[in-house]
C-alpha cells in the first residue's frame, strides 16, 4: 500500500515499523497521517505475524504536533466537522495505547505538543539526551486536549502544571525523569538501545504480552477489591493456557519456548 505521510513495512521477525514520514514539516500531524497510521496500527494489531511495532519520525525530528495549516482549516467549519476531525487524534492515540503488541517509540529527534502524546503511548521510549521536548499548546492560544490523557498519566499532576501551563522546554535527559522517556542515549546509540528492547520482546509469549498490557490497564484504574477478584480470575485462566503450558515445558527441558525468535536460529 502506498502511502502520503507515513511509512510502514514488517520485518521476518515480525517487527511492524510505523515511520511519520513528512520531514519537510518536522513530521507534523494532519488528517491524512491520522487516517492512514490507524489503518496500520488496525492492521498490525490484527496480524497474528506481527509480534512488535516500532514507532518513529522520518528525518530530524520525531514530531513537531499538529500541522498548524490543517488546524487553520478547521476555523469555521461546522461544529460536528471539527469534532469529527479531533476524534481522529484522539482514536489514533487510543489505538496505540490499547494495541495488543508491545510498542517501541525510536523517538530520533524533537518532539512537541501532539508529538508528546505519541511518546506518551508507547510502552517504552527511547530519545535522544540532546533533543528538546515541549508542550507547546500555550504558548500559541491552543490546548493539549487529545493528549492530556496520555501526558498527563506519564508526568503526574505536579508536573504536568510545570509544562502545560508555560510550555517550558525540557532536554531529552529530563523527559527521562519526568517519566516521558524511559531512556535517553547518544544519536549514535538510538538503534542499538531499540534493538535490545525488541530482542527482549521477541523473547516473550505474544498471548502473556497482551494479558499482561490489559491486565496493567485494569488494575490501575480499579480499586483494591476489584482487582482481587480480576487478578485472580486471570491467573486462573492463565493455568489452562497452552502458552503458560509451553513455557513451563521448556524451562524444565531447558530449551527455547516456541515463540522465542532465536528458536529457529
Amino acid at each position: 500500500m502506498t502511502f502520503q505521510t507515513i511509512k510502514a513495512h514488517v520485518d521476518d521477525r515480525g517487527v511492524g515499523y510505523l515511520t511519520l514520514a513528512r520531514p519537510e514539516v518536522r513530521n507534523a500531524m494532519n488528517g491524512t497521517m491520522y487516517d492512514e497510521a490507524r489503518a496500520v496500527v488496525r492492521d498490525y494489531d490484527e496480524d497474528p505475524k506481527v509480534r512488535v511495532v516500532v514507532l518513529s519520525g522520518e528525518g530530524q525530528a520525531f514530531c513537531a504536533g499538529g500541522d498548524f495549516k490543517y488546524q487553520q482549516s478547521q476555523s469555521g467549519r461546522p461544529r460536528e466537522e471539527r469534532i469529527a476531525e479531533a476524534q481522529k487524534l484522539a482514536s489514533w492515540l487510543r489505538e496505540l495505547d490499547f494495541l495488543s503488541k508491545p510498542l517501541i517509540g525510536r523517538i530520533n529527534g524533537a518532539a512537541y505538543a501532539g508529538g508528546l502524546g505519541l511518546v506518551s503511548t508507547c510502552d517504552i521510549a527511547i530519545g535522544l539526551k540532546s533533543e528538546t521536548f515541549a508542550i507547546t499548546e500555550s504558548r500559541i492560544g491552543m490546548l493539549p486536549g487529545m493528549i492530556a490523557p496520555y501526558v498527563v498519566k506519564r508526568l503526574g499532576e505536579a508536573n504536568a502544571r510545570r509544562l502545560f501551563l508555560n510550555a517550558r522546554p525540557f532536554s531529552g535527559e529530563e523527559a527521562v525523569g519526568y517519566g516521558i522517556l524511559s531512556m535517553a542515549v547518544e544519536a549514535d546509540d538510538l538503534d542499538a538501545a531499540v534493538e535490545r528492547e525488541v530482542d527482549l520482546a521477541l523473547r516473550c509469549s505474544p498471548k502473556a504480552i497482551a494479558a499482561a498490557k490489559n491486565l496493567i490497564r485494569y488494575v490501575d484504574r480499579h480499586n483494591h477489591d476489584e482487582n482481587f477478584i480480576y487478578t485472580v480470575d486471570r491467573v486462573a485462566d492463565m493455568w489452562d493456557w497452552a502458552d503458560a503450558a509451553e513455557g513451563m515445558a521448556s524451562f524444565f527441558e531447558k530449551r527455547l519456548p516456541a515463540w522465542d525468535w532465536r528458536a529457529d536460529k
